[in-house]
């Protein structure tokens, strides 16, 4: 999907993001539970939409302490995420928008979040590098995704189409490369194969 296509894709379901996702976007508080934040830490989330995930991050960080900044390639839906930070009053959040195969935010993050965000993203190594770049020793990435459907029989090929033709691409190698970059890597598969959480620690050498 081209980047044209990308922000014509999210004009439109920015407008229905929040009250249709709940039903899919299964296992986020877990996700974010599983990047072991304490109140001062520092989040990224990667492709973060319209900010639904935000309150399960601020629910482990101090409001004056802990900093949350949230990236997403699409202007709709950061104007969303935008209204909801305003409207809650959460002063230690930052929005960007940007790519995420290119972004140099200038700073390393103890937690970084691709909440079904990767799945969507074309050059999707790229962004997980990078994504490692901005990483701390000792600091963790989660990627919380849908799979492949594996327990799913007959039910998991029309699932994956039905994914593919909204742009969700299952069948990529995600956790090959996962293994490359994380020597440190726990992956759990969830509701045959409906999802899958992805956990990688960065050495507090490296």
């Amino acid at each position: 999907m081209s980047q044209t296509a990308v922000q014509r894709f999210y004009r439109y379901h920015a407008r229905v993001y929040d009250s249709t996702r709940w039903m899919i976007l299964h296992g986020r508080r877990r996700a974010v539970e599983r990047l072991r934040l304490t109140p001062a830490s520092s989040v990224l989330e990667v492709g973060c939409g319209t900010g639904l995930n935000f309150r399960y991050v601020l629910d482990h960080l101090d409001p004056q302490n802990g900093r949350l900044t949230g990236l997403d390639f699409s202007a709709d839906m950061l104007e969303r995420a935008a209204r909801r930070v305003s409207s809650r009053h959460w002063d230690n959040v930052a929005l960007v928008q940007g790519d995420a195969t290119t972004m140099s935010l200038g700073r390393r993050f103890d937690g970084i979040l691709f909440a079904y965000s990767l799945t969507m993203i074309p050059d999707w190594e790229a962004a997980l590098r990078r994504a490692c770049e901005h990483l701390k020793p000792g600091g963790r990435l989660v990627v919380l995704d849908f799979g492949r459907f594996a327990g799913w029989g007959p039910l998991g090929p029309p699932m994956r189409a039905w994914l593919k033709a909204n742009h969700v691409l299952t069948m990529r190698p995600y956790l090959d490369l996962l293994r490359e970059l994380f020597s440190e890597l726990e992956i759990h598969h969830w509701l045959g194969g409906y999802n899958f959480t992805a956990v990688g620690r960065r050495p507090r050498h490296a």
